[in-house]
């Protein structure tokens, strides 16, 4: 596909505190074998040399934007807004700053958003990779289930695969239709921690969604990511339980749907929060943590036959 006829893609790689990973990140999109993108840089009052080191790529042809923001946003919400503001092109990869990227990363997924004119996001596979590039032994991908290239209605794939979990886990393996970006609710910006999962729930209920089942994308995991943080406060499961609500009614859940979330979640939270934490959550969000014996036993039921449609996310 050459430069005139290949669509403009705009790369936002919004950073703060990846010094240690920022080169590999951003030479992995320079190094991009699709012909025709921008990338646009967003540094949010890091503590450590990421502005120095993002300065340093201002003079690159690819390069459009370097911003160094003079006080921190504690949003990244807000960098990835300021980033599609200043996009020039029709599509949006939001490269995360720890993260990295296969060279044919933008020109598979492209392929796939330029073929079928419907899908308004596309998404690839990842590694899982440790604070020093190394390959970890699990993933979060589902292989067995999806091993070929597929196209799927929005709604059926939010069904299946964003309920239970958020299945787009990382931005960094998504390509999206600027487009689309106009339609979602921006509350997904009240949220710290969970928020991409509102962004993309919204996203993919606006059209098709295409998967190229390949490890494209290169997910850093280490101890500095903010959702490790909000994890062990118990602050994810708050958003969790409010953005789970609003999946349910926005697909028009059933009684026995809304059980079978109500008994995962309720069985997590036991495990994973204080007690302090459980009555919290129980208190903001009845409808997701107050979970009794019957929706226990409506989530084991589930789990085998399937009754409720969510249960790819094992």
């Amino acid at each position: 596909m050459s430069h005139c006829m290949s669509p403009l893609v705009s790369v936002i790689i919004p950073g703060y505190n990846h010094a240690p990973y920022l080169h590999e990140r951003i030479d992995s999109v320079l190094a991009q074998d699709y012909p025709n993108f921008e990338v646009i840089l967003l540094d949010d009052c890091s503590p450590d040399n990421s502005a120095e080191i993002m300065l340093s790529y201002k003079d690159h042809e690819r390069v459009s934007h370097v911003i160094i923001n003079e006080k921190n946003t504690h949003n990244t919400f807000v960098q990835w807004e300021r980033g599609i503001n200043l996009a020039k092109g029709n599509y949006i990869w939001i490269a995360e700053s720890d993260d990295a990227a296969s060279h044919d990363l933008l020109s598979k997924l492209m392929a796939k958003l330029t073929d079928n004119p419907n899908a308004v996001l596309a998404f690839c596979h990842s590694t899982m990779i440790d604070s020093e590039g190394k390959a970890l032994d699990y993933t979060w991908d589902q292989k067995w289930l999806y091993k070929s290239p597929g196209i799927y209605d929005g709604k059926a794939f939010c069904k299946k695969r964003m309920v239970l979990k958020n299945l787009l886990y990382n931005a960094s393996m998504i390509v999206w239709r600027k487009d689309n970006f106009h339609n979602i609710s921006d509350r997904y910006k009240n949220y710290r921690h969970c928020g991409d999962w509102l962004f993309w729930f919204d996203m993919a209920m606006q059209g098709d969604v295409a998967e190229v089942p390949e490890e494209l994308s290169r997910f850093r995991q280490h101890a500095n990511k903010v959702s490790n943080n909000a994890t062990a406060s118990g602050a994810d499961f708050e958003e969790m339980g409010d953005i789970q609500s609003y999946i349910l009614r926005s697909l028009g859940a059933s009684s026995f749907q809304y059980r079978v979330v109500r008994g995962r979640m309720t069985k997590r939270i036991k495990k994973l929060a204080s007690r302090e934490q459980q009555e919290r959550l129980v208190k903001a969000c009845p409808e997701i943590f107050r979970g009794t014996l019957l929706d226990s036993i409506c989530y084991t039921i589930d789990k085998v036959a399937d009754i409720s449609g969510f249960q790819n996310s094992k």
